[in-house]
């Protein structure tokens, strides 16, 4: 019971000071900055593509069964050939899906910015000897850690909202009980995606001293993440039997099991409509983040602080 009245107690202080410090509302503001350009770009585009769908009609507004078809059509041709994925996810307008994966793919540096100085913001000045006296290492890590995660879902949970509600303004078509699926759907993908990544700013956090230097060494490790995943995805098993003419182009190689040891490979099925396939890839993204957990605990209890 100590060790959580300890942790309570540093995700509570952790927590005040980041809201007192300004530093998530700035990021907040670009976030949603982010969000809001993406959206722009997402319904001009959008309402081409239903300009088009509606003179294809003769002229009469499109239905949500209408715009089904080819939203499924382009899904199969750029996303994926999963046929229970692909019925899910033409529930949902392409604009959101464009904007949340875009979203995601930056998710991860908008998590260093926000935590890269966690520990080292206080090991550089030793200003963490006063916290070391008072509670265990272990209890730090994972108080500031919650803190991180508490901070994050709040924000990433206020702009997913944002994304879909803008997305139903411009998309009657996007039926309501729809939204209220998709948006706890995007939400809880997100809060499962940012856990290796929380904890993997937690561990260049522990190893270094100095927040600068965390911060390289932690967009150097998401390029290497993406990097396996491009790899691996871009060849294909050995003796894998292509499905489909872009599967032709992919050559054969051992190299392709690179993808496993890549927690960006496991992100899209954090969508996927089977619940078997979304707690196999949860489990995975819990996995790593217990990973550079534990990473970041042996780091901090070998320091001399």
């Amino acid at each position: 019971m100590e060790d959580f009245s300890e942790i309570g107690a540093i995700w509570r202080g952790e927590t005040r000071r980041a809201l007192r410090s300004g530093r998530v509302l700035v990021l907040l503001i670009l976030f949603l900055l982010f969000v809001g350009l993406s959206l722009t770009v997402g319904a001009g585009i959008s309402r081409m593509a239903d300009s088009q769908l509606s003179m294809a009609s003769g002229g009469a507004t499109p239905s949500a069964e209408d715009v089904k078809g080819p939203r499924k059509e382009f899904l199969h041709k750029f996303v994926t050939d999963d046929e229970a994925m692909l019925e899910s996810l033409a529930a949902i307008p392409l604009m959101l899906l464009a904007v949340f994966k875009v979203t995601l793919r930056f998710l991860p540096l908008f998590i260093a910015l926000m935590g890269f100085d966690q520990m080292a913001g206080e090991v550089g000045p030793k200003s963490v000897r006063y916290l070391v006296v008072r509670v265990k290492r272990s209890s730090m890590i994972l108080g500031k850690l919650l803190s991180q995660m508490t901070l994050f879902w709040l924000l990433m949970s206020l702009c997913t909202v944002v994304m879909v509600l803008v997305t139903r303004a411009v998309n009657p078509t996007f039926a309501a009980m729809d939204v209220a699926l998709w948006t706890g759907k995007l939400i809880l993908a997100s809060m499962v995606l940012s856990l290796a990544y929380l904890s993997l700013t937690a561990l260049f956090s522990a190893l270094v001293k100095q927040g600068g230097v965390s911060l390289v060494l932690n967009v150097i490790a998401l390029f290497v993440i993406w990097f396996l995943a491009l790899v691996g995805g871009a060849l294909r098993f050995p003796g894998e039997v292509a499905q489909d003419a872009l599967a032709m182009l992919k050559p054969e190689s051992a190299w392709a099991y690179l993808r496993y040891a890549s927690v960006w490979n496991y992100g899209d099925d954090l969508l996927h409509p089977q619940w078997s396939r979304f707690l196999v890839a949860a489990l995975v993204h819990v996995g790593f983040a217990l990973v550079f957990l534990g990473l970041a605990q042996l780091a901090l209890r070998r320091r001399d602080l």
